[in-house]
């Protein structure tokens, strides 16, 4: 009984979670937020690296998916610019990317994590709650 207890909580704390997803290929951006709000979070979208900064600043997300290459500005511009921005510092930022080299670039930029495309949904969703939990347990031991 406890244990259900405890699962139905964490289930509910993983709906919380208000995502970026900033990703240029309209398919790609759609499947990630279906996938994401089918699992109960609020998701915001963005086309590309500029308008991703734009909508980081004004809604603070508790998590940002990004891809790397995009037009207009880049994902790794990006992610240097909110590294480097104070109020988007503490966001956590995981690069998904069909990038042969996407660990060692997510690594190199400072991203919390990565994801190789193609997106594989368990991974997805895995490796967003690892990164949610991470979050959280840093911000209330601040």
């Amino acid at each position: 009984m406890l244990i259900a207890r405890v699962e139905l909580a964490y289930k509910a704390w993983e709906r919380m979670a208000k995502i970026l997803v900033v990703e240029d290929s309209p398919d790609t951006r759609q499947m990630m937020t279906d996938l994401l709000e089918n699992l109960g979070h609020s998701v915001s979208e963005a086309r590309d690296g500029l308008e991703g900064v734009r909508v980081a600043l004004s809604e603070r997300p508790d998590l940002i998916l990004l891809d790397l290459m995009m037009p207009t500005a880049s994902g790794d511009s990006a992610l240097s610019f909110m590294r480097g921005t104070p109020g988007l510092t503490d966001i956590p930022i995981m690069v998904v990317s069909a990038h042969p080299d996407v660990e060692q670039i997510a690594t190199r930029l400072g991203a919390d994590g990565w994801l190789a495309k193609p997106i594989m949904f368990d991974e997805l969703r895995r490796r967003i709650n690892e990164m949610l939990a991470q979050s959280s347990a840093s911000s209330s031991s601040a």
